[in-house]
């Protein structure tokens, strides 16, 4: 899978940031239609396939009519192991269960933090992304962000890049992101679009071509 050169992230860094910067636009966005993670997890493609946020999140969280949660499927590690498969996933269902009880009856922080990360941890992996060292917490050039108004919920993804690679004065993070079938991907912006009190970042070794597909339109990319 792609790394960027440092030459791409210098071309793809910007000194003044504001809601971000439009892709070429002569170039057709190949998924008009994608929500935020399409891009942010999968480099560009939407849909409602199994390892997608909204299925893990419906297969994961017990929710009541007025969709608040209400508990967690006793069946969720289970379904990962069998539907999304490999190691990494099941580590990271394995943690969301092993933290839920006490993020949910007992409201401890660290608990409702440790739910939070393995969720956004196990949506990257489910779409085929490779965490960084220490379960994605070694920073390295590339991440996504699941921005959250509750710890065992999501509302928006973005992908971060350390682009200011030469030029310290830069945001040392700036931002790629789309909303759900309204914007195409906009490209260094300063923060993660929405008041969301919730961030939690994960940091990745590799992008994926469909990443590399939307960026290499961008204005700064080298020619």
């Amino acid at each position: 899978m792609p790394q960027l050169s440092n030459a791409q992230l210098q071309g793809l860094a910007a000194s003044n940031l504001d809601a971000g910067v439009v892709l070429d636009a002569d170039w057709d966005d190949p998924y008009p239609d994608a929500p935020c993670w399409g891009f942010a997890l999968f480099g560009g493609p939407g849909g409602h396939a199994d390892n997608t946020p909204p299925t893990i999140s419906t297969q994961a969280f017990v929710l009541n009519a007025a969709g608040l949660i209400v508990g967690l499927n006793p069946g969720f590690v289970q379904w990962v192991q069998q539907d999304i498969g490999g190691a990494a996933a099941t580590a990271q269902a394995q943690a969301l269960a092993a933290n839920f009880q006490a993020a949910f009856i007992d409201l401890d922080d660290d608990a409702q933090q440790a739910c939070s990360d393995a969720l956004a941890r196990l949506c990257a992996v489910a779409a085929g992304l490779t965490l960084s060292a220490a379960n994605g917490t070694a920073p390295t050039s590339y991440s996504v962000v699941m921005a959250s108004d509750h710890w065992y919920s999501w509302e928006h993804w973005a992908l971060g890049l350390a682009n200011n690679v030469g030029q310290p004065e830069y945001p040392a993070v700036q931002y790629c992101q789309r909303y759900a079938g309204g914007n195409p991907v906009k490209t260094r912006s300063r923060q993660v679009w929405g008041a969301h009190p919730i961030l939690t970042r994960v940091y990745l070794t590799e992008l994926l071509d469909g990443h590399v597909s939307y960026l290499e339109h961008a204005q700064g990319w080298p020619g």
